[in-house]
């Protein structure tokens, strides 16, 4: 469960994921549509000769290269006056943002089409053809017009997505969203580590990002031992250092074997290099200290922003 979230996790916050489902779903798309035989009195089909289609074809992809260039750049500039206006820890806020993971996927989607599609239109086993895949052409215009629209919904959402109310807004919802779903905490009468108790180290350095208590309670109550974590959700911690405390209730007992807890502490206790807001609600506090001290620091001296 722990590795399909992480996985899930990596896949919101990668710019490469979904453009890359999205060529293969174009090729797919492309391909299917050139088993279609259709006639050029259709009013679907492409109404030009071959060497329209190809010349058509050639544009669009030119076309879509420079597009997604610019829109790379836009996403570039968006990143760094995110990070050094307000806060480095936003940048993740913005490559999650899934409207520019879809315009930037339909961009490579309507490259990767028409490029394809060069092999097959006017050319059949190394030979020019009169014939060639007419609905699969109208499928590349009707791309280049979704393109389109979505160049322009980028540019106004982009414009809206830099600005700090929206930023503070995102931050809160998704901080809100962290406390409603319930904060890891233990309780009052939590008992203190013994002297007995044997310490885990953690196999990796990084940040908790997610603890399971319930697969950690259910093996704690298999083997009857008692368990805490040493760092809380959000925290950093180094490979060898003590990850865990397990103990059994009296010292006379035997004591408990770390190797028996490895595996399951690999499965129950997520450690990422970076912090997450998926069980992290003071992460997503932090990010709004940090817009604010940057705002009152020297360098900046944003008043509006800060407050």
């Amino acid at each position: 469960m722990v590795r399909r979230d992480a996985l899930r996790e990596y896949v919101r916050g990668s710019l490469w994921v979904l453009p890359t489902l999205s060529v293969l779903a174009a090729l797919v798309a492309g391909s299917l549509l050139s088993l279609v035989k259709v006639g050029p009195r259709s009013p679907l089909a492409f109404q030009g000769t071959p060497d329209d289609a190809r010349t058509l074809l050639i544009g669009i992809a030119g076309t879509m290269i420079t597009v997604i260039t610019l829109l790379l750049g836009l996403t570039v500039v968006a990143l760094q006056l995110s990070s050094t206006q307000f806060s480095p820890r936003l940048l993740r806020n913005f490559l999650r943002d899934r409207p520019n993971q879809v315009v930037l996927s339909a961009f490579v989607a309507t490259f990767a089409y028409s490029a394809a599609g060069l092999y097959t239109v006017g050319v059949s086993g190394g030979n020019r053809t009169a014939n060639f895949p007419r609905l699969a052409v109208s499928g590349a215009i009707v791309l280049l017009f979704v393109s389109l629209g979505l160049l322009v919904f980028f540019a106004d959402h982009l414009v809206h997505s830099i600005q700090v109310d929206t930023i503070m807004d995102v931050v809160q919802r998704n901080t809100i969203a962290v406390i409603r779903d319930g904060l890891l905490a233990g309780g009052q009468d939590a008992p203190g580590v013994p002297a007995w108790a044997v310490p885990i180290a953690s196999e990796r350095s990084g940040y908790v990002q997610v603890v399971r208590p319930r697969m950690l309670l259910s093996h704690a109550a298999r083997y009857g031992v008692f368990l805490r974590l040493r760092p809380r959700v959000g925290e950093h911690v180094v490979a060898g250092t003590t990850l865990v405390w397990v103990w059994r209730a009296s010292p006379r007992d035997p004591a408990p074997d770390p190797q028996v807890f490895s595996r399951v502490l690999d499965a129950a206790v997520r450690i990422g290099f970076e912090r997450t807001l998926e069980q992290d609600a003071a992460f997503g506090i932090r990010q709004l200290v940090d817009v604010a001290c940057k705002a009152l620091s020297p360098a900046v001296n944003d008043p509006y922003t800060a407050h």
